[in-house]
């Protein structure tokens, strides 16, 4: 079955710290972010890189079929989601005297993704995948620059949201993360000469994922008040033009219009 017509189910379940917002997981972690943090700080988040490798990431990629994969995806989710807060915890605990430069390090993490994408994905997941990578990921950084709106102490505002609308929100860019780490982690081992003992054909099917949760985690940071919402009939602003690309265009054009929607 194609990978568009299946997305894995998020278990339901309380979020520990569900504001935290978009953290890089660890195998996103940018070279930056590495050094800002202590020694002991950046080997405890590499033996959790460590068992997220053992136990997510190699059983998805080591699925054989599309629906065997969306299972193992739903199965192991929990645990992935407690590896993930704790390692936004063990982060922001560092880093909380200075929020800005913690959003920024996290930004940076995920642009410096970026360009092994367009260098090395169309080349080992193809062409398709590659652009539904490239295009979550523009999105997930558009998500964790908004985000940083809850690390500004002048700017904050309570969110206008319910917990039910943040434990989805908060539970979409956790899917999103763990869709995007195998990819990230495929083609970091390709990229340095290393096997990859999983399937290449998951990894793309893995895209496609990551950039379904990354819309979905951009509609609700418009639902619960961290990007723009307008009312119904309002004149249509950038962000609303954003969601009729979305909508109209499947996401084609939609990293562009977010692009020049973050131009000063």
């Amino acid at each position: 079955m194609s990978a568009a017509l299946i997305l894995p189910l998020l278990p339901e379940g309380r979020m520990a710290a569900a504001s935290v917002g978009p953290v890089p997981a660890v195998a996103a972690l940018g070279r930056e972010l590495r050094q800002s943090l202590p020694t002991a700080l950046v080997e405890a988040l590499d033996k959790i890189g460590d068992q997220i490798a053992i136990e997510i990431l190699d059983p998805l990629l080591c699925s054989t079929t599309v629906e065997q994969l969306a299972r193992t995806f739903e199965h192991v989710f929990p645990k992935f989601r407690d590896y993930y807060v704790s390692t936004a915890l063990l982060m922001w605990g560092f880093l909380q005297e200075d929020p800005q430069r913690f959003s920024e390090l996290t930004i940076r993490s995920f642009q410096q993704s970026e360009g092994l994408i367009r260098a090395r994905g169309p080349h080992w997941i193809g062409q398709d995948a590659s652009l539904n990578a490239l295009q979550g990921l523009t999105t997930i950084i558009r998500v964790a620059k908004a985000a940083t709106r809850l690390f500004d102490r002048d700017k904050a505002s309570p969110l206008r949201a319910e917990e039910s609308s943040v434990e989805p929100w908060a539970n979409s860019i956790i899917a999103y993360a763990m869709a995007f780490s195998p990819l990230l982690a495929s083609l970091t081992a390709l990229a340095d000469g290393r096997t990859v003992s999983g399937r290449l054909e998951n990894v793309a099917t893995l895209a496609h994922w990551s950039k379904s949760y990354a819309v979905r985690a951009y509609h609700l940071t418009k639902v619960i008040g961290l990007l723009k919402y307008a009312p119904l009939g309002s004149p249509v602003g950038p962000s609303e033009r954003e969601d009729l690309v979305l909508a109209e265009a499947g996401l084609d054009s939609y990293a562009e219009t977010l692009r020049q929607d973050d131009q000063p």
